[in-house]
């Protein structure tokens, strides 16, 4: 075949798209429409992973990924995006490079961020789907209210210890996600540090992610608008039930009795760490764009080592403390015993 085809694409990516182009869902056309797309993907970790996986090797055109991790050495388990040859770099920039390495013919956006309420829409306007690869239910209410408000259709999915769940939310159409999980507290949650997670339901309900994914981005009804998939591996049952738009809810309904419960925007939150260690992560509402050579050299003269250093974040150690920087302003310090002196420790770094 000749380097650029009159299909639109050059040989190579005929040649990449080969055996997905034969699918009689997809073809020339709908391979197009692919590469037209923009899809955001919230969060690069357990699910992250392998719907970031699959979507950029499926071909859709651009990818914007937003996570405030660094790779560590208990993701690798199921995070297989990863390798340790990327441990302390953060997540964004580790799944960018490994994406334009499987597929060099898409666009990448690493956003290094926290998903907040103040700064939901910002960071998801002008994609056409959004992908909830998230475990915290604070950062999924903040998702589900910026879909919902920017017409973005939103597409859910959780999982812990052998079971998932997953949902497709047209907005103004089905049920949000307040419709059917409301007003849950992420202090009341089991989290994958202290229950576990088995690594092949991270992998069934991310495929059903990106299924769902896909067929809204060719134009076809995703199978899950209005219902709610519920899989459990122990005994391979896999349920599905009819979830409908609630007329009071306060986030999509026609008739809300009340307003949107409010949300924490906090600035600093604590997160499950290793070994009964504290981890506080600080996460600004803006892009900072902070001087890395700069915090770099703060690091050191502060006592502390910048073992990994890269183009959107540092990692360092020192003192028993272990923390990450990143170019946004988002900072994970561990090892401290509370939060002001972790806040006051980000101060002296990032000045």
């Amino acid at each position: 075949m000749p380097r650029s085809a009159p299909t639109g694409f050059t040989g190579e990516e005929f040649e990449y798209y080969s055996r997905q182009l034969v699918l009689k869902e997809f073809g020339i056309g709908g391979q197009r429409r692919l590469k037209a797309s923009r899809v955001c993907v919230v969060g690069a970790g357990g699910l992250g992973s392998p719907i970031l996986t699959q979507l950029a090797s499926m071909g859709v055109g651009s990818l914007r990924i937003i996570d405030r991790d660094v790779v560590e050495t208990s993701n690798l388990q199921r995070q297989h995006l990863y390798g340790v040859n990327v441990l302390g770099v953060p997540k964004v920039e580790a799944a960018e490079d490994r994406l334009k390495l499987l597929n060099p013919f898409i666009e990448v956006e690493a956003m290094p961020m926290s998903v907040k309420p103040a700064n939901a829409e910002r960071l998801t306007r002008g994609v056409d789907v959004v992908v909830d690869a998230l475990d915290s239910m604070n950062a999924r209410y903040a998702l589900n209210r910026a879909c919902v408000n920017l017409g973005l259709p939103l597409v859910h999915g959780g999982v812990i210890t052998q079971v998932g769940s997953a949902s497709t939310i047209l907005p103004r159409e089905t049920a949000c996600l307040e419709c059917f999980q409301g007003n849950v507290d992420d202090a009341d949650l089991p989290s994958c540090a202290v229950q576990g997670v088995h690594p092949s339901v991270i992998g069934v309900i991310a495929s059903i992610q990106v299924s769902e994914t896909v067929k809204i981005l060719l134009g076809k009804r995703p199978a899950l608008a209005g219902k709610l998939l519920f899989v459990d591996l122990s005994d391979l049952s896999f349920e599905k039930i009819q979830v409908s738009r609630v007329d009071s809810c306060p986030v999509c309904g026609g008739r809300p009795e009340k307003k949107p419960a409010p949300l924490r925007n906090g600035f600093m939150d604590e997160v499950c760490g290793r070994e009964g260690r504290r981890v506080f992560v600080f996460s600004p509402d803006e892009h900072q764009q902070l001087d890395l050579g700069e915090v770099n050299r703060r690091l050191q003269v502060q006592g502390y080592e910048p073992v990994v250093k890269t183009r959107l974040g540092t990692t360092f150690t020192g003192g028993g403390i272990k923390g990450s920087i990143l170019v946004s302003g988002v900072t994970i310090i561990e090892g401290l015993e509370d939060g002001e002196k972790a806040a006051h420790l980000r101060d002296a770094l990032i000045g």
